[in-house]
């Protein structure tokens, strides 16, 4: 099926169809909440439906006018939002989604769990080293950049916090304790001590 009769839009069509045949090619473009469709028409029109009311509702954000200024593309800004919403914290999204804006404006690897996770079956906090030294299209451990595809659905906040990163130098995060709190930073040597108070509490903690 082509992706315009998916209902993917022109700032979306050349990645969807690199996907190929990918049944998680339209990943990301149907958003999360609740919608409304009648259930007896054809799957292809409750795809379309679904795909056109999300596509509709994260452009409303200002996703095509804020794209450029995140210096990206409206497709890139979705991928990214995905990220935010996979990895930061109630109340963290914008300090998040300029930590993934710092990194890629410096050419430094992502490297997210949640990329990793992606594409495995039994996923944890912690990914093994195995984990993370597999290539695919989505791991930020072995490549740079954005994962090919979001790995997620976006919610609205997610997508305003790209489209408004918070003002920061930070390059890296970790969340420290069972309540969520998350440490920023951009020193290396004070993340790695973040790190180790998180594992210290039992957040980085992995039975693999």
């Amino acid at each position: 099926t082509a992706p315009a009769e998916l209902g993917v839009p022109d700032w979306a069509t050349s990645e969807v169809d690199a996907r190929g045949d990918d049944g998680r090619r339209i990943e990301g473009l149907i958003s999360p909440g609740i919608h409304v469709f009648d259930p007896t028409a054809e799957p292809l029109e409750i795809v379309r439906e679904l795909v056109t009311s999300s596509v509709t509702e994260y452009e409303g954000t200002g996703l095509v006018e804020m794209a450029s200024t995140a210096g990206l593309t409206p497709y890139q800004v979705l991928t990214a939002a995905s990220l935010v919403e996979r990895e930061a914290p109630a109340g963290d999204f914008d300090k998040v989604a300029r930590v993934i804006l710092n990194r890629l404006n410096e050419d430094q690897m992502l490297q997210f769990d949640s990329t990793v996770n992606y594409d495995v079956d039994e996923q944890e906090v912690a990914t093994t080293d195995e984990d993370r030294g597999r290539q695919t299209p989505w791991n930020t451990y072995a490549k740079k950049g954005l994962p090919d595809t979001p790995i997620a659905s976006p919610g609205v906040e997610a997508m305003q916090a790209v489209e408004r990163p918070a003002e920061g130098d930070w390059l890296y995060f970790v969340t420290v304790d069972q309540e969520g709190t998350t440490v920023f930073n951009r020193d290396f040597q004070a993340h790695e001590d973040a790190i180790e108070e998180s594992r210290a509490n039992g957040v980085l903690d992995s039975a693999r």
